[in-house]
């Protein structure tokens, strides 16, 4: 994909990081990274079977600013803020699916054309 490549950077580094802060000490960290193309998106997926987020609970305030869900683990709630904000920005959007206890996988959509139009 044609894209900002720290916008990418930036996106990869605060899903995978919280794959990492967020693991369960119950099981070994297991993460899982895919993309592919949907009609005229790019998607990137982080799946990991780390703690989880109540997201029956928690979806509204999921990707807002200075949100936490875990506070016996360090953090800032900001990182999945930018996740949110960057795909906007690149013409796209993010999604959560979790369990409690079980893991999380975030997609994030990127437009394929966003930067393409407007470069041209």
């Amino acid at each position: 994909i044609f894209t900002i490549k720290s916008y990418l950077h930036s996106i990869l580094y605060n899903l995978i990081s919280n794959a990492l802060k967020y693991r369960s000490p119950e099981r070994a960290l297991e993460i899982n990274v895919a993309a592919g193309k949907r009609i005229n998106y790019a998607w990137i997926s982080v799946q990991d079977n780390g703690l989880g987020i109540d997201t029956d609970k928690n979806r509204d305030k999921l990707f807002g600013l200075y949100r936490r869900f875990h506070p016996q683990i360090e953090g800032k709630g900001i990182g999945l803020y930018l996740v949110k904000v960057q795909a906007e920005t690149l013409g796209g959007w993010a999604e959560v699916e979790s369990e409690l206890g079980k893991g999380t996988r975030f997609t994030v959509f990127l437009s394929i054309n966003s930067l393409t139009q407007n470069e041209a």
